[in-house]
């Protein structure tokens, strides 16, 4: 696999953040955050795939951030989804 290009390692960076700022603004479904935490493990991967393979020194600090963002992000979507999965099945009053 070549190594990843600036630009497709910026459209990550954009895709967390907007995956972010949807979880801060309460606007994902369930269904959706699931949908998300495949998107986001998947991603994760291939960040650390890239990330060893990389030789160059700034896009390696940047994917070491991004690791860390999207590790956040994994937990963040983890616990809204162990919080929220009960209230499913509750049939409204």
């Amino acid at each position: 696999m070549p190594d990843m290009t600036w630009w497709e390692t910026e459209e990550m960076a954009v895709y967390i953040s907007k995956t972010e700022a949807a979880l801060d603004d309460w606007t994902m479904s369930n269904s959706q955050m699931r949908l998300e935490q495949n998107a986001v493990n998947r991603t994760a991967k291939k960040i650390n795939k890239i990330l060893s393979q990389t030789t160059e020194p700034e896009k390696k600090v940047f994917l070491v951030h991004l690791a860390g963002r999207i590790e956040g992000l994994r937990q963040h979507l983890t616990e809204r989804l162990k919080r929220d999965i009960p209230r499913q099945g509750v049939a409204p009053e």
